[in-house]
């Protein structure tokens, strides 16, 4: 085991905040949703957020608290937008544990309801399919091992990550 945290990269819909969650508890370490402390920082919901301040507002608000944050014993849940964000994902490099939940793109599809008012950066221009085929190979590349989430239950996943986590 090591000091480092975990950062749960991958696409809306993918399931990283309930996978976070799970971990978090199983490991006894504390879990933040950086959606729902953006939301409580500005009293809005991350669509809202977009809709008052745009898109890249947005992505400089949530970078931010990337920073602020300290990742020892911490399960980090950003929104999927992060691997935008070259510097900070280096950053996260040394301070996290970074997984990308990785699944097809008719199961995301299929878990997205509400596409609008989840805060997705680049709907407004992009099809979400673009925006997924855009993010893919970049998730690929930020992180440290992916875990494939198609055809598992979240019990499996989260027995996967947490062994890849503790040996490598």
């Amino acid at each position: 085991m090591h000091s480092k945290g975990i950062v749960l990269i991958g696409m809306a819909g993918v399931g990283k905040s309930t996978i976070g969650a799970l971990v978090a508890k199983q490991l006894g370490y504390e879990f933040i949703d950086v959606d729902i402390e953006l939301q409580k920082r500005y009293n809005q919901s991350p669509h809202e957020i977009i809709d008052s301040y745009g898109e890249q507002m947005f992505m400089q608000f949530e970078k931010q608290m990337m920073y602020e944050l300290g990742f020892s014993k911490k399960v980090v849940v950003p929104g999927g937008s992060i691997i935008y964000h070259h510097d900070l994902m280096i950053y996260l490099w040394q301070r996290a544990f970074r997984v990308y939940l990785e699944d097809t793109f008719e199961n995301i599809e299929g878990r997205v309801k509400n596409k609008e008012q989840r805060g997705i950066i680049g709907l407004k221009t992009k099809s979400l399919r673009e925006i997924f085929e855009e993010r893919k190979p970049l998730y690929l590349g930020y992180s440290d091992v992916v875990i494939s989430c198609t055809n598992k239950n979240k019990e499996e996943i989260v027995e996967r990550l947490i062994e890849y986590f503790r040996h490598g």
